[in-house]
């Protein structure tokens, strides 16, 4: 039993997870009106837990777990991509273009989008592996080529999707409050956390973050191992960006550069205990830090905060998540070396 509470409390997640339950019960007695004198039910019908709010939560989480998901992985394994944003909107208006302009099936629009995310890796893949491009400025060189093209492709123009078998799967709700979209974002994350956690190549990807040396000495071909992790988080990307479309039915060429889901995705990945230098993490930790960034976000709005204190915020909480990385980075090499000496 001690045992166990002292895993607890070492783990990352345990601190963000009260720290959320705390924050919701502060947003929920703020926004509901209970101080004023509203009944104590209002709290869980009103403010922030109106069904419209709770709905709209949901939604937005869904481009940023599959954001999540990609990038927490592909930092496991000690490289980054900062073009996921760019790919998510390019590939979310090639998608919207083809539907638009051919009688293709939205299924077949939809495979031809995948392919092109492959190619977006493979791109990846060639300026890292090939060109010896480090993984940070190559992937911000590609986010700004992505995000001409969305300008050129459509003019700075919204595309519509008229798609109604399409567009049923952003408008699937269960219970009134969960999307369908959300379903299968957390479906994704978990299938995920198991690879990690549960095979060989989530074991790989470990070793190869955290001390690329012996993973080399132990046969792992790292740049195989790059090259599939970046197709895998440009897939993962373009698949969020064009469920995110399903939500709004449409594509934009701006949309997701003034929400910013990867700087919120990366946030919380770093936040919940993904170490940005490699080799440490999980997507449990990720997962209610970026529940936790939100609900923030969203009791600032609740409360009649300014949007603009919401960006400051969000800068506020990238920073504090990299000094805590760092801190837990040097703690960590700290131990080893400590160890290697006593040994």
């Amino acid at each position: 039993m001690k045992s166990t509470l002292k895993r607890l409390l070492r783990d990352k997640a345990t601190p963000l997870l009260v720290i959320l339950i705390v924050l919701m019960l502060f947003t929920m007695v703020m926004s509901s009106g209970v101080l004023d004198g509203a009944p104590i039910s209002a709290m869980f019908t009103e403010g922030f837990m109106a069904r419209v709010n709770i709905l709209s939560n949901f939604y937005n989480l869904v481009i940023q777990i599959f954001m999540l998901v990609g990038l927490s992985c592909i930092l496991i394994s000690g490289n980054i991509d900062l073009s996921i944003a760019g790919q998510a909107m390019l590939g979310s208006l090639i998608f919207a273009k083809i539907c638009a302009d051919t009688a293709l099936p939205w299924g077949i629009a939809f495979l031809i989008t995948m392919v092109v995310a492959v190619v977006f890796g493979l791109i990846n893949t060639v300026m890292v592996n090939y060109l010896r491009f480090p993984a940070f400025i190559a992937t911000i060189g590609a986010s700004s080529i992505y995000s001409g093209l969305c300008n050129v492709i459509t003019g700075g123009n919204n595309i519509q999707i008229a798609r109604e078998s399409f567009l049923q799967i952003g408008k699937t709700v269960y219970f009134g409050v969960l999307p369908l979209t959300f379903v299968m974002a957390i479906i994704v994350l978990v299938v995920f956390q198991f690879v990690l956690t549960k095979t060989t190549f989530g074991r790989s990807l470990f070793m190869a973050g955290g001390n690329p040396t012996a993973a080399r000495l132990c046969g792992l071909n790292s740049n195989r191992m790059r090259m599939i992790m970046f197709i895998v988080n440009s897939v993962l990307s373009v698949l969020g960006g064009i469920l995110y479309a399903s939500q709004l039915c449409l594509a934009s060429p701006t949309n997701l550069v003034t929400s910013a889901p990867n700087m919120t995705a990366t946030s919380a990945a770093i936040l919940g205990g993904v170490a940005f230098t490699g080799g440490a993490g999980n997507l449990v930790g990720p997962l209610i830090a970026l529940v936790l960034i939100n609900v923030f976000e969203n009791m600032l709005g609740v409360l009649g905060v300014g949007s603009y204190w919401v960006v400051f915020a969000q800068g506020v909480l990238l920073l504090l998540a990299l000094i805590i990385d760092y801190v837990s980075a040097n703690r960590r090499e700290k131990a080893m070396l400590k160890s290697a000496m006593e040994n």
